[in-house]
């Protein structure tokens, strides 16, 4: 009976993928925070000019209008 086929593969490839794999894994890691980090900086300095704005819920008309219609 023949041997099947298995893949010989040496505990130092089998090291090299693992490493190549965090150091991706890192990568990817540090892109991400520090692009969260560009990103926080720029939506706060584009959200100045509206700090003096009301916010919270306004009745508008046309949520006035889907509120009416809702109810019937």
């Amino acid at each position: 009976m023949p041997t099947p086929n298995v893949a010989t593969t040496s505990p130092e490839s089998r090291r090299t993928f693992l490493r190549h794999t965090l150091t991706a894994g890192a990568g990817v890691t540090v892109a991400a925070i520090t692009s969260g980090i560009v990103l926080t900086v720029t939506d706060a300095d584009a959200d100045a000019p509206e700090k003096n704005a009301k916010k919270g819920y306004r009745l508008t008309p046309h949520i006035a209008a889907y509120y009416k219609s809702a109810s019937l």
